[in-house]
């Protein structure tokens, strides 16, 4: 026989009682007086033999009613032969996914993590399968349940710890949503291929930081049959603070101004002061300036720095928590003045309101990043360019018709990557340069005739996918119906060309096309923006348009010069030889091919080197890894999350085991004949103690 509560056993111990009330002696309470005693001395009654037990048939009813009582209790029931073995449990699959992004270096939070992991390995039990995953923007499998099939369930262990060993956290961000929702997308395939009906547990070892990326979780059904067990890592010290340099205006003129400088202190900081300086290298380059920033909040400064070249190319922090300075350098390019030069085929003096050149001098002034000249070319004066003498202009802008000498230039300098403007001020224009411009001819008298019945014309049909109209195409930026044309070039080009139409007037005439031409890119405006022809340069859009024709011109240069960690750098499209030098000191052999670096594994300076050329970018962490505050859990549940730790195989056998006896018990019912039994015992105790008190008293003797 078994029970299911055996702690009711302990009510057997009431049997004490009715022992306790037999061996009780009653004493007569009530006193007489009698008079022939009364000149007596009193004595009290000398007792000359110690308690006993009498009733023995009334003490064994009344305990053996208490014992069955507390027997009924405890639930008893008979088992029978069926025996549950751990082969009727489905095993568990634990996946182990620890965090290795970049703030995982704080402190000693990373140790920390491989010693949870290898405490966990240690909890598991022999039937448990394990698999091991490490993520930081992507997920890595470092041991896989394919990898391990073959081998004994202790060195399936070993192999796990032995990867632990060598797992390293990096510096890339935390993308915490895509991790937990592809190992579950993991255990959920593996699990239904082998057809184990497995109990999937996903255990998380993170820092579980509010800076973790949680999009794939918002866009994905998360498998209800898998648990997640977080497991969270906290660093002795929370205090920790980001230091980011504030993008400056590049239209500033003023070369000397300080630089802005932020400082974002964690919501769960400890520390509200720090310090901020420019360096260069490992050599100090400014003086120290405090930050007074409260937890949760940041603050923007001036941060000069000592006048010098080379410039300083990082910002360093101090002043946070022990073991956080993963994030307390922000690397940047040193400030150097770039030198562009425009080359103006043209007979209008600079000085001229009506002539184009006259706004194009004027229209970039000299700042901190870029100093514009533009040289006037005449319609004889055939120029000497020479990439040696460094006298190549960045791009090329005709508004007369060239000589034949001056067009085999223009077409060597488009052959070699150049960029070219030719705006057609005039018919006779077209007509000298309509063969040059790819087959290009004025229309019809009778066609422009019928264009012409409005005073003026406006841009109807931009290509806004075009590279040149692509920074305009948001809504705030792509309205160019406030620009009027006084008059324009009515042509048509010839279909079999390969010019591209960028932009049309409302007439359908083309405004604005391109050429290719060899390596280089010619285009051609059928209006000028001077004021015979337009308002362009009187427009808020010029200066942006031809700021992104130099852009579009400069062939060697990189799109930006800072990216994060982990970001593909797009390489300026020049053939030959390519290599990245990393800031460890590594170099990197690119291909000639090349139009994209991704391998920015680490913060710092990078340099690119073509030919003689040297190129820098920067590269940084990402500001979502320095948000160390911890992320709420509520924010998994929300997601539909499970988060518990599924019960191990024995304690399955165990629980199934105690199901098992409460059915049988159920359905035996032991307790009732036990209750039936109690209630039959005190009706005889009820007339055996009844029969008793109608004893006459001189038969009774000593009671108890």
């Amino acid at each position: 026989m078994s029970v299911l509560s055996g702690i009711f056993l302990l009510g057997a111990a009431a049997i004490a009682g009715p022992i306790l009330f037999h061996l009780i002696r009653r004493t007569p309470k009530a006193r007489y007086e009698f008079s022939s005693l009364m000149f007596l001395q009193p004595s009290p009654p000398r007792l000359t033999r110690r308690s006993r037990l009498d009733q023995w048939l009334l003490l064994l009813l009344r305990s053996l009613v208490i014992l069955l009582l507390a027997v009924a209790f405890m639930r008893p029931f008979f088992r029978t032969e069926t025996n549950l073995s751990a082969d009727d449990i489905p095993q568990r699959h634990v996946a182990i996914v620890i965090d290795q992004s970049a703030s995982m270096r704080r402190g000693n939070v990373w140790q920390k993590a491989v010693d949870q992991a290898n405490t966990l390995l240690d909890e598991l039990e022999s039937t448990d399968e394990v698999s091991l995953y490490a993520f930081d923007e992507t997920l890595v499998p470092l041991v896989t349940v394919e990898e391990t099939s073959q081998l004994e369930r202790s060195q399936r262990r070993e192999l796990v710890r032995t990867r632990l060993k060598e797992a390293l956290p990096t510096w890339s961000a935390s993308n915490l949503g895509a991790a937990l929702v592809g190992v579950a997308q993991r255990l959920s395939a593996d699990d239904d291929l082998r057809q184990t009906n497995a109990t999937l547990q996903i255990v998380l070892i993170s820092d579980i930081q509010a800076g973790s990326d949680l999009d794939q979780l918002q866009t994905s059904q998360w498998p209800e049959s898998v648990r997640v067990d977080v497991r969270a890592i906290a660093p002795d010290d929370h205090s920790n603070a980001r230091v980011r340099l504030v993008q400056s205006d590049e239209t500033s003129t003023d070369a000397t101004k300080a630089p802005r400088v932020r400082v974002r202190n964690s919501a769960d900081s400890e520390v509200d002061q720090f310090n901020i300086t420019w360096q260069r290298g490992d050599e100090v380059a400014s003086r120290s300036v405090s930050f007074y920033v409260p937890p949760g909040e940041s603050l923007v400064l001036d941060v000069p720095f000592e006048p010098g070249s080379p410039g300083p190319d990082r910002l360093a922090l101090s002043g946070d928590g022990a073991g956080m300075d993963f994030d307390n350098t922000f690397f940047v390019i040193p400030p150097i003045q770039e030198q562009v030069t425009i080359a103006y085929f043209g007979t209008d003096a600079a000085d001229d309101p009506e002539g184009m050149l006259f706004y194009l001098s004027r229209a970039f002034g000299e700042t901190a990043s870029r100093k514009v000249e533009v040289n006037a070319i005449d319609a004889d004066t055939v120029p000497s360019w020479s990439d040696v003498a460094g006298t190549i202009p960045r791009l090329a802008i005709v508004s007369n018709t060239l000589t034949e000498d001056q067009q085999d230039l223009l077409d060597t300098y488009l052959q070699r990557g150049g960029h070219a403007i030719v705006v057609l001020q005039n018919d006779d224009m077209v007509r000298g340069l309509g063969t040059w411009l790819g087959d290009v001819s004025l229309v019809s008298e009778a066609e422009n005739d019928s264009a012409a019945t409005r005073s003026y014309a406006m841009l109807s049909q931009i290509d806004f996918q075009h590279p040149l109209f692509a920074p305009f195409a948001s809504a705030r930026y792509n309205d160019f119906t406030t620009i009027r044309f006084w008059q324009h070039r009515h042509v048509s080009i010839d279909e079999s060309s390969d010019a591209q139409v960028i932009a049309r007037f409302e007439d359908g005439s083309p405004a604005i096309w391109s050429l290719p031409r060899g390596e280089g890119q010619l285009y051609v405006m059928s209006a000028g923006w001077h004021r015979k022809d337009s308002q362009l340069a009187l427009s808020t859009k010029f200066l942006p348009l031809l700021s992104r024709w130099l852009e579009l011109a400069h062939r060697q240069k990189l799109a930006a010069d800072s990216y994060f960690v982990n970001q593909s750098v797009p390489l300026p499209a020049i053939p030959g030889s390519k290599t990245i030098q990393t800031p460890s000191g590594t170099t990197l052999q690119l291909t000639e091919d090349a139009t994209n670096f991704a391998d920015t594994a680490e913060p710092g300076i990078y340099v690119l080197r073509q030919g003689t050329q040297e190129l820098p970018f920067a590269v940084n962490l990402a500001d979502a890894e320095s948000d160390t505050a911890p992320l709420e859990l509520d924010r998994l549940e929300q997601f539909g999350i499970p988060l518990e730790m599924a019960a191990t195989q024995s304690e399955q056998l165990a629980e199934l085991r105690q199901l098992q006896d409460r059915e049988l018990e159920n359905h035996q019912k032991v307790w009732k004949w036990l209750i039936v039994a109690v209630l039959l015992l005190l009706a005889v105790e009820t007339f055996l103690a009844a029969r008793r008190s109608h004893v006459p008293p001189q038969q009774l003797g000593d009671t108890p």
